[in-house]
């Protein structure tokens, strides 16, 4: 067994410093960055915050989340930084950071409500939704894309699976956006003001929602799912419930929103791919699937419960493995020419934009279907875009890469209604 010395230079031999927040970096320059680690280094060691080992391969990356409950366990879900490091200081975010059997009954909870055929009686709703969003614009000629219908689009869903009054999904959007992204051009005391306002405000809302739901007759829909529901034979307290509700807002919003944004960014600079996802009866969904693999956002971090091997290199128990989806889905091992979007690309190996193992997205077949239809509705209603050329797009990294300020010009249409 390798001892303390040990350890202590293999992490000063692998050691390349990474930046899991950093800012004023594009998505494409940091993934630049993980490709020259994944050559020279593929397992690397990243000293700030306390340290965490940086995963760069497809088969590691994919082999460590496999592996939840069997050498690794989900929490803490976010990268040491020297401005967080969250480990032992706050509860387990709920599902994703719970391991073993409470984590199976969850999913057993949650599963049924998000499974294909469940999510596909959505469809109506969803079609309903992108055009009245689009309809807030479409005469105008021009739109904030992120603002205006990546955010909101999705928002809606959530009001809807969770079954909570649909006026209030603007005010809920801006709340998540803020919590997680800040305010764009806002300095740090600004938006860790923001911040703090949206967090309270949002805490306030859900807190209510419980109140309110548990003093009526149950629904179907996912608040009185968990509202009813029991983990371990006991009814979830209100602190879980509540955290459920929080984890919900995030990923239900987060996902699709900034994979429409980067798409949209991309596909309006590039507006022949725009043409050609709609070339047939059959390219729409090959070609959701490509930008899935090149929008991937989700950055998963992993804990050692016991000695493992990743990599070909042993660490102990304790150590903690950063592994970002993106650059699984980047690996030129499977991935011929792998920062170009082809949507007719060869399946060699499955993306993992929605993770994989036990911890793999529960929404991702609500996801798929929420991408697909609105890219339909954008396509019927807008069949040419550009970008505006006098707004600068702004790329943010984190917990779930992205981008904002996407701003559209296009023809001037009518309404649907």
């Amino acid at each position: 067994m390798a001892t303390p010395t040990d350890l202590e230079n293999l992490k000063s031999s692998l050691r390349r410093d990474y930046d899991p927040f950093a800012t004023k970096v594009t998505i494409q320059s940091h993934l630049d960055e993980i490709a020259d680690r994944r050559a020279e280094l593929p397992v690397s060691y990243s000293a700030p915050g306390g340290g965490c080992w940086i995963v760069t391969t497809y088969d590691d990356i994919s082999s460590v989340l496999r592996r939840n409950n069997r050498g690794f366990v989900s929490f803490p879900n976010e990268p040491p930084t020297e401005q967080k490091n969250l480990q032992g200081k706050r509860k387990r975010m709920i599902p994703i950071e719970l391991d073993g059997s409470v984590h199976r009954q969850y999913r057993n909870l949650l599963d049924p409500l998000f499974a294909p055929g469940a999510v596909a009686k959505l469809e109506p709703k969803l079609r309903a939704a992108a055009n009245h969003l689009i309809d807030q614009f479409i005469e105008r000629g021009s739109c904030d894309f992120s603002r205006e219908f990546a955010l909101p689009y999705p928002g809606g869903t959530v009001m809807g699976i969770m079954g909570w009054p649909l006026e209030d999904m603007v005010q809920l959007s801006e709340w998540a956006d803020i919590m997680m992204h800040g305010i764009y051009g806002a300095t740090d005391e600004e938006n860790n003001q923001a911040r703090a306002e949206a967090s309270q405000e949002l805490g306030g809302y859900l807190t209510a929602m419980i109140a309110e739901r548990r003093a009526a007759p149950a629904r179907d829909d996912v608040t009185s799912l968990l509202l009813d529901g029991k983990i371990d034979g006991e009814p979830l307290p209100d602190d879980d419930v509540f955290d459920a509700f929080l984890l919900m807002v995030f990923a239900g919003l987060d996902t699709v929103q900034s994979a429409l944004s980067q798409c949209m960014l991309y596909l309006g600079r590039h507006q022949d791919r725009w043409d050609e996802m709609f070339a047939g009866p059959d390219t729409l969904v090959p070609a959701i699937e490509e930008l899935l693999r090149w929008t991937t956002m989700p950055v998963p971090t992993r804990t050692a419960t016991e000695t493992v091997e990743v990599g070909g290199i042993v660490l102990p128990a304790g150590e903690r493995l950063h592994c970002p989806l993106g650059a699984a889905n980047r690996d030129p091992r499977y991935f011929e020419r792998p920062d170009e979007v082809i949507f007719d690309r060869p399946r060699t190996k499955p993306h993992i934009a929605f993770g994989v193992g036990p911890h793999r997205c529960l929404g991702s077949h609500l996801a798929r279907l929420e991408l697909r239809i609105g890219f339909e509705e954008l396509r019927r209603r807008l069949p040419s875009f550009r970008i505006d050329p006098g707004v600068t797009p702004e790329e943010h990294l984190g917990m779930a890469w992205g981008v904002n300020n996407v701003n559209l010009l296009f023809p001037p249409g009518e309404r649907d209604s």
